[in-house]
C-alpha cells in the first residue's frame, strides 16, 4: 500500500513538472511609490484646482509573465505570450489634506465659515490585478544580448478591491460636530469604514538595466462609490463617483535570476 502511495505522489509531481514546464511561464517582484492625486466632493464641481488633493501612494507587485525566463526559439510563442503580462499588486494611499478650496476661500458669513472649517482625510488600502499589453515583443526586450530595446511602453486594464476608511473634522480641536456642518452636508457623510471596488486604466513604460527594470507608470483608478473621501452629495454638485490618478516609479526584479 505504501508503494502505491508513493507512485501516485510521484505521478502527481512528474505531471505538475511538465504542465509547470507547458506554461513556460516567469515571474518578477517590484516596489513602486509615488504621489496620489484625488479627485473628491471637496471643492467645486468640475475645478481641478479645488477638487484635487495630492498625497501619496506606496504598492508591492508580483509579475505574471506567459513565456519562461529562459529563451529558445525553438519553443514557439503566441502573440498573448509575447505582448501580456498579468500584474497582481497591493497597494496603500493616503490622504490628510481634503478641505473646500476656490471660490469657498472667499465667501463670508456662516456658511463660508463652516464650509472652510471642514478638513478631511481618508486611506484606502487595495488589492487586485491588471492586465498589461507591451507594445514590444517581451521575449526579444527580455534577452540578455539585447542592449538596442531598453524601452518597453505598455498600456493597461485592471480592477481592484479596496478598502477605505475616511475622517472629518470641522472643530478648533480636530473634533468633529454634524451640528456646525453647512446644511448641505449634515445628513450626507458617512465616516464609517467601508469596501467598493474601482477600475483602472493606465499607460507606462519599463527601462531595462542590468540587474532589474526601472518602471514609470501612471494610473487613472474610478471607484465605483462616491464615499471614498466620506462625502456624498446627491443635490447634482457632486454627483460624480470618486476618481484618482496615481504616478509612480518602482524597480521590477526577476526572480527567474536570469540577469
Amino acid at each position: 500500500m505504501k508503494s502505491y502511495y508513493r507512485l501516485i505522489i510521484i505521478v502527481l509531481l512528474v505531471s505538475f513538472t511538465r504542465t509547470n514546464a507547458q506554461l513556460d511561464l516567469s515571474h518578477e517582484f517590484g516596489i513602486f511609490t509615488g504621489p496620489v492625486t484625488f479627485q473628491s466632493d471637496y471643492g467645486e464641481r468640475n475645478h481641478l484646482p479645488s477638487s484635487t488633493a495630492t498625497s501619496f501612494g506606496v504598492a508591492a507587485v508580483h509579475y505574471l509573465s506567459f513565456y519562461g525566463n529562459n529563451y529558445n526559439w525553438r519553443n514557439g510563442a503566441s502573440y498573448f505570450s509575447d505582448h501580456f503580462k498579468l500584474r497582481t499588486e497591493i497597494s496603500y494611499y493616503f490622504n490628510n489634506n481634503f478641505d473646500h478650496k476656490g471660490r469657498f476661500d472667499d465667501i463670508p458669513g456662516t456658511f463660508g465659515e463652516q464650509i472652510r472649517a471642514m478638513q478631511g482625510k481618508t486611506k484606502i488600502f487595495n488589492i487586485g490585478t491588471q492586465l498589461e499589453y507591451y507594445f514590444k515583443n517581451l521575449e526579444d526586450y527580455g534577452l540578455l544580448f539585447n542592449t538596442v530595446d531598453r524601452f518597453a511602453p505598455y498600456a493597461s486594464a485592471g480592477i481592484q478591491y479596496n478598502s477605505f476608511d475616511p475622517e472629518l473634522t470641522n472643530t478648533a480641536n480636530g473634533g468633529f460636530d454634524p451640528n456646525t456642518l453647512p446644511e448641505k452636508w449634515r445628513d450626507r457623510f458617512f465616516l464609517e469604514p467601508d469596501k467598493t471596488f474601482s477600475l483602472t486604466l493606465g499607460l507606462g513604460t519599463r527601462y531595462k538595466l542590468d540587474k532589474f527594470d526601472f518602471v514609470i507608470d501612471g494610473r487613472f483608478q474610478y471607484f465605483l462609490s462616491d464615499r471614498i473621501d466620506g462625502l456624498d452629495q446627491i443635490d447634482g454638485s457632486s454627483k460624480n463617483n470618486d476618481t484618482l490618478i496615481f504616478f509612480s516609479v518602482g524597480v521590477v526584479f526577476d526572480l527567474e535570476g536570469s540577469r
